[in-house]
C-alpha cells in the first residue's frame, strides 16, 4: 500500500509540474514548436546576411582585380606605344643624316618637307609604317622656314601678330614687351613692361632679359594669350562670337641663326622679312618647282629640324608621342629640346 501511495502521489506531482509549464507558457502566448519556429527562421536571417557580405566581398574583389588587370594592360600598351613612337624618331634622324650637306631643303606638293633634287620617289616619301599590331608615323618641319623671335626686328614681329588676327593696339603691348623681355637692360619701352611689372602681379615673376629658350616662354609676356599662340580652336569651329586668331606658333622660332628658308617659308613670313615684292617673286617660282639658289637674302638649304613621331596601338585607341628640335651638322644631330610626355 505504501509503494502505490509514493506511486500515485509522484504521478500528481509531475502532472501537477506539466501543467505548470503549459500554463506559463500559455501566458505568455508562447509554444514549444513556436519557439522552435523563430530559432529556425533567426538562423535564416543570418545565413542570408553572411552570403550577402560575402558576395559584396567576392564582387569587389573581382572589381579590383579587373581593374588591375585593365591598368596593367594600359601601361603595356602606353610603352608599346612610346616604343613605336622612338622607332619613327630613329626613322626620321634616319632620312635626315641621309640627306646630304647643303642639300636644297623644300616642300612638296603636301607639304611634306623634302630633302634633294625634285624626285618622285622623294615626295612620295612615307613616313608612317606598320610593325606588330601598332604603327608609327612621324612629321619633319623645318625650323630655318621661321622666323628667329629672338634676333628679328619688333616691325616683323607686329607684321605677323596682325596677320594672325591680333588687333594692332595689343600688338603694340606684345612687341614692345617682346623687346623688353629679351634685351638685358631694365628700361621699358612705350607699350613694354620690365621687372616693375612682372613683380606687380598677383603670382609675380621676374623679367628675362635675356633670349626666349622656347614659344611657351611667350605666355609670360605681358599681353600674350594662348590663343595668340596657339590660335583659337573655338573659331575655326565656327562659334559664333568668337574671334578667330590663327595662332603665331607656326611662324616663330626660338632656333637657327641666318637667314630664313625661301623654300619652306609661309607667305607671310616671306612678306614679313623681305617685303611683298620679293615675297610674290619666291612663291612664283615655288609654284614651279624649288628654288635652287639663295635669293633675296634668303638661303635653301637647313639646318635645324622639329621632328614629331607618333606610335599608335590597340586600334588606334593608345597613341605616346615624341618631340624633339635637332640641330644637323654635317653627318651629325644634336638635340635641342626634348618631349616624350605627350599622351594621345
Amino acid at each position: 500500500m505504501r509503494y502505490f501511495n509514493f506511486t500515485h502521489s509522484f504521478r500528481n506531482r509531475m502532472n501537477g509540474a506539466r501543467i505548470y509549464s503549459e500554463s506559463v507558457l500559455s501566458h505568455q502566448g508562447r509554444r514549444p514548436g513556436v519557439l522552435n519556429n523563430e530559432r529556425g527562421g533567426v538562423a535564416l536571417v543570418i545565413v542570408i546576411w553572411i552570403i550577402v557580405v560575402l558576395i559584396a566581398i567576392v564582387g569587389e574583389f573581382s572589381y579590383s582585380m579587373r581593374t588591375e588587370v585593365n591598368i596593367a594592360r594600359n601601361f603595356k600598351e602606353e610603352e608599346e606605344a612610346y616604343q613605336l613612337a622612338l622607332a619613327g624618331l630613329e626613322q626620321a634622324k634616319l632620312e635626315l643624316l641621309s640627306a646630304k650637306t647643303n642639300e636644297v631643303v623644300y616642300l612638296s606638293e603636301d607639304k611634306a618637307l623634302v630633302f634633294g633634287v625634285n624626285t618622285e620617289d622623294k615626295e612620295k616619301l612615307e613616313r608612317t609604317d606598320a610593325i606588330g599590331r601598332g604603327s608609327f608615323q612621324y612629321v619633319i618641319t623645318d625650323e630655318d622656314g621661321k622666323m628667329n623671335i629672338n634676333t628679328e626686328s619688333i616691325e616683323r614681329l607686329k607684321y605677323v601678330f596682325v596677320d594672325t588676327g591680333i588687333d594692332s593696339t595689343e600688338v603694340d603691348t606684345i612687341a614692345d614687351s617682346i623687346a623688353d623681355w629679351r634685351d638685358t637692360d631694365d628700361l621699358h619701352m612705350l607699350n613694354g613692361a620690365e621687372e616693375e611689372y612682372y613683380r606687380s602681379l598677383d603670382k609675380p615673376y621676374s623679367c628675362k632679359d635675356g633670349p626666349l629658350e622656347s614659344l611657351e616662354e611667350l605666355l609670360l609676356v605681358k599681353g600674350m594669350k594662348k590663343e595668340y599662340l596657339s590660335g583659337s580652336k573655338k573659331a575655326e569651329e565656327g562659334v559664333e562670337g568668337e574671334k578667330a586668331y590663327e595662332g603665331v606658333e607656326k611662324y616663330f622660332t626660338v632656333y637657327g641663326t641666318a637667314g630664313i628658308n625661301i623654300n619652306t617659308a609661309p607667305r607671310v613670313v616671306l612678306e614679313a622679312v623681305l617685303g611683298l615684292d620679293a615675297a610674290n617673286s619666291i612663291i612664283t617660282q615655288r609654284e614651279a618647282g624649288p628654288v635652287a639658289s639663295p635669293m633675296f637674302n634668303g638661303k635653301v638649304t637647313s639646318e635645324f629640324f622639329t621632328i614629331i613621331s607618333t606610335g599608335t596601338v590597340a586600334d588606334g585607341k593608345i597613341k605616346r608621342s615624341i618631340k624633339t628640335v635637332v640641330h644637323k651638322k654635317d653627318k651629325e644631330l644634336e638635340t635641342l629640346y626634348w618631349n616624350d610626355n605627350i599622351i594621345g
